[in-house]
């Protein structure tokens, strides 16, 4: 179980930085108001896949100039899986 006052960006932070791994690209997946923070800390190379209709998605339709990241709204795990196909063929081509 985690704490009640865990800043989602600010271990997503953490985790990039003392990573080994350096991310070209980073996804998060949220639905819920916590899942801002972190998706404010995205990059213009990072994509962020709010659940549509959701706190999140709300949050960033009303705060789309705070969000870098490319914003791929979600119902179902197969909207994510093809929004990751579609940038991945752009980088092939």
């Amino acid at each position: 179980m985690s704490p009640a006052n865990m800043c989602k960006g600010h271990i997503l932070d953490e985790h990039c930085q003392k990573s080994v791994v350096k991310y070209d690209v980073v996804a998060f997946v949220g639905d819920g108001e916590n899942d801002f923070c972190p998706t404010v800390r995205l990059r213009e190379s990072d994509m962020v896949f709010p659940r549509r209709g959701f706190p999140l998605d709300k949050h960033i339709a009303e705060g789309r100039d705070k969000v870098a990241a490319m914003v791929k709204p979600w119902d179902t795990g197969l909207d994510i899986i093809n929004a990751f196909m579609e940038v991945l063929m752009t980088v092939k081509s």
